[in-house]
């Protein structure tokens, strides 16, 4: 007779599960893919009902993090937005009925930071309590937006109650981030050599500055030769309204900030023991960076495989030279002697804002 840990798993649904609906959604979010793991995907695939089911059967929860688009039109959603033209809608309540069948869990606190950080601390609560109307709706409600049966939620909904602290205040990692953004777009405006403009990055931020793993692999994908359109990422950059083209590098800073979260929830727990992540966004660029940024964080990569990841975007011999560099950094700051820059004048970053800041007005 089998011990109870050698019999197969079987999933066992309640008799009201939409399971048949469940499944007519799937192709919809295998189409849109703005899924990306920080595991590798079970056999079954990554939309898979199964693979969840059976991960949390072992104990292993999953949570999404959602970049600032798709909570917007989650919360859209709750508000009771028309969904019928607008596909993206739909792929929104396609993965809120997905997650809320299977338990999976959301985690959007980087997306409000950025909209506090841009609208406020009111509006960010205000949005936060739609959200959370929709992350909490009848799964049959999204279901059907999801499969076109309705124009819209069937549901009148109301915000949730939500206090926030003052997320309007920006946070170190965005500061850092945004510092490197200014930086990339600096360089990018000036003449040179699009490897010669990754190395300068690289210096400075060895002799400046900090080595910062997200904005590094941004410019990696962005200064690439090999690149995909680049057009959105640093959105009016050669805007004559200098203020909007700031606005633009702000909004990738929120980009990086994004990564970054997404590198730090999954490193707390790198061997899936009790949670795996999930990053959302409908921006490839952006997931293609994320893509990028797990495979060359690896701890046991050297020279050579982060220089076969680069390859996608560069030269071979661009790309090895690019992840010697890269290589060295990541040597240098987690070697036992080394000491993470500091400073003690208060205004420092404050500084670096300002001198990025006036360059790009300058441009």
């Amino acid at each position: 007779m089998k011990s109870r840990q050698q019999q197969p798993f079987q999933w066992v649904v309640p008799h009201d599960y939409p399971i048949d609906d469940l499944e007519r959604v799937i192709p919809a979010l295998q189409e849109a893919n703005f899924l990306l793991p920080s595991f590798l995907p079970p056999e079954v695939g990554l939309y898979h009902p199964f693979g969840y089911v059976y991960t949390q059967h072992e104990g292993i929860n999953t949570i999404i993090l959602p970049d600032r688009n798709i909570a917007s039109r989650m919360a859209q959603l709750a508000q009771g937005r028309k969904t019928v033209n607008d596909k993206q809608l739909r792929h929104c309540a396609a993965l809120l009925s997905f997650a809320h069948l299977l338990d999976i869990q959301y985690e959007p606190g980087i997306a409000f930071h950025e909209l506090a950080h841009r609208a406020g601390n009111a509006e960010a609560e205000q949005e936060l309590g739609w959200f959370k109307a929709a992350d909490n709706a009848p799964p049959e409600d999204m279901l059907n937006v999801a499969l076109g049966r309705c124009d819209g939620v069937s549901r009148i909904y109301a915000p949730h109650p939500v206090h926030l602290p003052d997320m309007a205040r920006p946070i170190k990692r965005w500061n850092r981030n945004y510092i490197a953004a200014l930086k990339i777009v600096e360089l990018d405006c000036a003449q040179g050599k699009a490897l010669d403009k990754m190395l300068q990055l690289l210096d400075w931020m060895r002799d400046d500055f900090v080595f910062a793993g997200p904005a590094v692999m941004l410019a990696c994908v962005y200064f690439g030769t090999h690149s995909p359109s680049r057009k959105n990422v640093f959105k009016d950059k050669n805007s004559k309204d200098r203020a909007a083209a700031i606005a633009g590098v702000r909004n990738a800073a929120w980009d990086i900030t994004h990564l970054s979260e997404f590198l730090h929830l999954v490193n707390q727990d790198p061997d899936r023991t009790a949670t795996q992540y999930l990053f959302a966004s409908f921006d490839s660029h952006l997931r293609l960076t994320t893509r990028l940024l797990l495979d060359v964080a690896k701890a046991d990569h050297g020279a050579e495989e982060i220089a076969e990841q680069l390859t996608q975007w560069w030269s071979a011999k661009d790309a090895a030279r690019i992840a010697h560099e890269i290589k060295a950094h990541l040597m240098r700051i987690n070697s036992a002697s080394h000491v993470p820059k500091t400073s003690d004048d208060p205004d420092f970053i404050p500084r670096m804002i300002e001198v990025g800041e006036r360059r790009m007005t300058g441009l």
